[in-house]
């Protein structure tokens, strides 16, 4: 059994096809880094499979996917599916940037487990990632 309480929260951010925006993924990679978790970016122009791997090879807790582009309807699912087959449904696949509503559905329907949309406060991410990070540790004391 895993020990979850010896390590900060690990959280893998990554930007999904030929979207080059980081400074929504750069403010988000600094609120949770001050937050106290650890952060992997990497980096852009990635595909589902490349970020399926990267979670999957650094054992992280959280998947944060950052997007401006229209490609998430196809792409997020896509990793969610990756995700479980890779055995890594238990991590938590949470969305931002620029989602229209009515893509909300068909996304978290998929797997996105949260979407964060333009104009989200970063502190309301970082309290969303600890609730979910202390749930899970009591749920792994038990």
């Amino acid at each position: 059994m895993t020990n979850f309480t010896k390590r900060p929260l690990r959280v893998l951010l990554a930007k999904l096809g030929m979207d080059t925006h980081t400074v929504g993924v750069t403010v988000i990679g600094h609120a949770l880094r001050e937050a106290g978790m650890e952060v992997i970016f990497t980096g852009l122009k990635q595909t589902p499979e490349m970020v399926c791997a990267a979670a999957v090879q650094e054992d992280v807790d959280v998947v944060g996917i950052s997007t401006l582009s229209a490609g998430h309807t196809r792409s997020l699912p896509k990793l969610a599916r990756l995700l479980r087959e890779a055995g890594g449904g238990d991590k938590l696949l949470v969305a931002g940037g620029v989602i229209p509503e009515e893509d909300k559905p068909l996304l978290e329907e998929a797997g996105v487990d949260r979407i964060f949309t333009m104009g989200s406060d970063t502190r309301d991410i970082v309290a969303y990632l600890e609730s979910w990070w202390a749930q899970r540790l009591a749920e792994d004391a038990a």
